[in-house]
């Protein structure tokens, strides 16, 4: 030390030295030399040389003493400025350096009486020197060397707009001296400077209108001071179309303070962009741009998979897969908390193409749902569709529980509804309810209700009162018990369902059941009306002038009255052509009960009388509905008088009228106009008379067999149920000739046009 004490520090010998000594020998420029020494057990000892300066040599010898033996170390002469301790310099001030924000000027000075090192030598660079320097509030410590040749020192080694903690030390010519104690402390701050990055910039779109005007939300982070470079002072919102046209609509992107983190805007359907930049005072960051496409065009994919598990109460782990053969930029993780009363702040991290996994810590809290998306990002920021779960750092069991309200009571049942718990109170997965229900003379029950009901009905409840209450059971218990229901159950609401209700709803039900029987009654009433009586048609006085009246016919012996069913009659044929004329069918209705035989002649005149009758009685066309035609059919000899047991072989004859004039049959039936007879409902078109079998039924694909009777001139009689292939019956044998009336299904819209004449 300069004007002070030497001390030395050495390694020790063997294990049998005892103590040691220290020789130092001061040897002035001018004068005889000086020892000074100091004995120790230790390897270190200070001696004290007075106001020796650092421009005398020394030589420093170590002895050591073991037993009667002495060993000395050989001499260590060089001038005392070589091996001097410079005193701690005095740090007058740090200050920034304007226009260089990462420099700092730091000023220092010194006592000349204890630093021995002259002006001179300090302007040649004879003094090595080091800074010590931490940024405010850190720990992390870093010394750097500098170059010193005056007394205030230019140290550009700083970031900006920064401050930092400054010391400073020196030693003389080299490495063989050793370094001076530090300095004093000064704190000093750095300049600004302008945003060395662009904010990290995201959009969200809130909706979108009909006409594909999008609410767009511009989400930015804040710069970090590392990356800010100072104070950032406002920023800037810059948005336009593909076709470079600046919008001029800022919505709230206009004068966005230091403070701010998103605005809102409109933008048109078409593709837009927008920029956004950060300002400090001493300039503008680069800017940051987002490409929004047209809202008709189709999303990309989202990524493969997603997955989240909680790492503790604060922390959730996300990790995801990528597209296949897919162009991706980056990734987009979002997550925010799922309320219904509050809204929450959206969370977001946007990621290289390296990363597939994000630990979550901002803003997460226990026994609160969060709901995480991954997107990801294609080319100039194109985003993909969005894949989503739902997760809990920790969950809890419910705060509170439904609210029962009572619906109905109905006897000895209780019907129940309740509204959902807000999630935030849930605090857990909903899994199911538990609905409690107890009276005071019974224990307590309880049943499970699945969790997406919101009603329910207790039933077969005991007379009784009932208090009613439910509790929400997630992954980690049950909850709290909701608001309770009070009902009351008394024996004579269940007397009244038991005895009054329930013999009601029988009696209703046997009800219905007698008028669907009923119906179906009716219904067949609708289909198969009744066949009408043919003593009312004109045909039982019908007397022919001509062969019929030529023939002679056995007397046939009384019959006695029986009475018929009705025969539906179609009018006269018009004189055109039936198939060119759909409207000439005409339907009349005849009924009575024939009391005498019919005459065998069929007079001219009545024929015309019932042919003016029956258009008299028409009163509307028909065509639109299926026809129902007669045959009229006689035979080429009447048959003599016999038995009706007994079977009598003959061949039926037929009748044609034309204007009428009735004339002979020209040929028996073949089977073939067996056949064509038997159609149920002729088209339109088809002739109104047409030949069946006597004494068969008609048969249909609907009906297999419809109704037929018999009208003859010396009575009328009923015929049996046949089958059109049947052969024609002995029964008639005795009644011929005869006319047979084909009686077939008509729907139900004819039934208004039937006359009752």
């Amino acid at each position: 030390m300069h004007r002070g004490n030497v001390t030395c520090s050495w390694e020790p010998g063997d294990s049998t030295t005892t103590s040691y000594t220290l020789q130092v020998q001061r040897t002035p420029r001018n004068g005889s030399p000086k020892t000074f020494t100091c004995t120790t057990p230790d390897t270190n000892c200070t001696v004290g040389l007075g106001r020796s300066t650092v421009t005398i040599i020394f030589c420093i010898t170590i002895t050591a003493h073991s037993g009667s033996r002495n060993i000395s170390s050989l001499p260590r002469c060089q001038p005392g400025r070589t091996e001097v301790i410079l005193p701690p310099a005095i740090l007058n001030s740090v200050k920034a350096v304007h226009g260089s924000s990462q420099c700092l000027n730091v000023i220092w000075s010194r006592i000349l009486s204890v630093f021995p090192v002259a002006d001179s030598e300090i302007e040649d660079g004879k003094l090595n020197s080091q800074i010590e320097f931490t940024v405010q509030g850190q720990l992390d410590v870093q010394v750097r060397n500098v170059t010193v040749k005056g007394y205030r020192v230019l140290v550009c080694l700083f970031r900006p707009d920064t401050s930092y903690i400054v010391r400073l030390r020196h030693r003389y010519q080299g490495p063989a001296s050793p370094w001076s104690p530090w300095s004093n402390a000064l704190q000093g701050r750095t300049g600004e400077d302008a945003p060395s990055a662009a904010p990290v910039f995201w959009r969200q779109v809130k909706h979108t209108n009909r006409d594909g005007c999008r609410l767009i939300t511009l989400l930015w982070k804040p710069l970090s001071h590392f990356l800010a470079n100072g104070r950032v002072l406002f920023y800037n919102v810059t948005c336009w179309t593909e076709n470079a046209q600046v919008l001029s609509d800022h919505g709230s992107c206009r004068d966005l303070q230091s403070s701010s983190t998103s605005c809102s805007l409109f933008l048109p359907a078409e593709r837009c962009s927008c920029a956004l930049t950060a300002s400090t005072s001493a300039g503008t960051s680069p800017p940051a741009r987002m490409l929004l496409p047209g809202a008709s065009e189709i999303e990309p994919p989202s990524p493969g998979q997603i997955a989240a598990r909680p790492l503790d109460d604060s922390r959730i782990e996300v990790s995801w897969t990528a597209p296949v053969k897919q162009p991706v930029s980056g990734f987009v993780v979002e997550w925010f908390a799922v309320r219904e009363e509050n809204s929450s702040i959206l969370c977001w991290e946007k990621l290289n193409t390296s990363c597939t996994t994000l630990v979550i810590t901002e803003g997460l809290k226990p026994m609160e749902r969060y709901a995480v998306s991954v997107k990801v990002l294609y080319g100039e920021q194109d985003v993909g569709k969005n894949r989503t779960l739902q997760i809990y750092t920790r969950q809890g069991t419910p705060s509170a529980g439904p609210d029962v309200k009572v619906l109905r009571i109905s006897g000895s049942s209780v019907e129940l509804s309740w509204s959902a718990v807000p999630v935030e109170l849930l605090r857990g997965f909903l899994r199911n309810y538990s609905l409690y229900y107890t009276t005071r003379n019974q224990p307590a029950r309880s049943v499970f209700v699945p969790g997406h009901a919101h009603r329910y009905t207790l039933e077969n409840l005991s007379p009784g009162n009932y208090d009613i209450f439910m509790r929400v059971n997630t992954d980690a218990g049950t909850g709290e018990a909701g608001t309770q229901a009070i009902v009351h159950i008394s024996s004579e609401e269940i007397s009244i369902f038991m005895y009054v209700v329930l013999p009601l709803m029988l009696t209703s039900l046997a009800l219905v059941l007698m008028a669907c029987l009923a119906q179906s009654k009716i219904v067949k009433q609708k289909l198969c009306q009744d066949v009408p009586d043919p003593s009312n048609s004109s045909l039982s006085r019908w007397n022919p002038k001509t062969n019929l009246e030529s023939m002679k016919h056995p007397v046939v012996p009384e019959k006695p009255e029986i009475k018929y069913s009705e025969v539906i009659f179609l009018g006269e044929l018009q004189n055109s052509d039936p198939d060119q004329d759909p409207s000439y069918q005409r339907v009349q209705t005849y009924s009575s009960t024939l009391k005498s035989p019919l005459p065998v002649g069929i007079s001219e005149e009545m024929l015309t009388k019932s042919s003016t009758k029956t258009k008299t009685t028409s009163v509307k066309d028909l065509s639109t509905c299926p026809s129902i035609y007669s045959s009229i059919l006689f035979p080429q000899h009447p048959p003599p008088p016999s038995n009706r047991s007994q079977p009598t072989d003959w061949q039926p004859g037929s009748v044609s009228i034309s204007n009428g004039v009735t004339e002979p049959p020209s040929s028996h039936l073949t089977p073939a106009d067996e056949q064509k007879s038997l159609s149920l409902c002729p088209k339109q078109h088809q002739s109104p008379f047409s030949f069946l079998n006597f004494g068969s039924e008609v048969a249909s694909p609907k009906h297999p067999f419809t109704q037929s009777s018999f009208i003859s001139p010396l009575s009328l009689q009923p015929n049996t149920l046949t089958h059109p292939d049947d052969s024609f019956p002995a029964s008639f044998s005795s009644f011929l000739p005869s006319v047979f009336v084909d009686i077939s299904y008509c729907p139900v819209e004819c039934g208004p046009y039937i006359s009752s004449d």
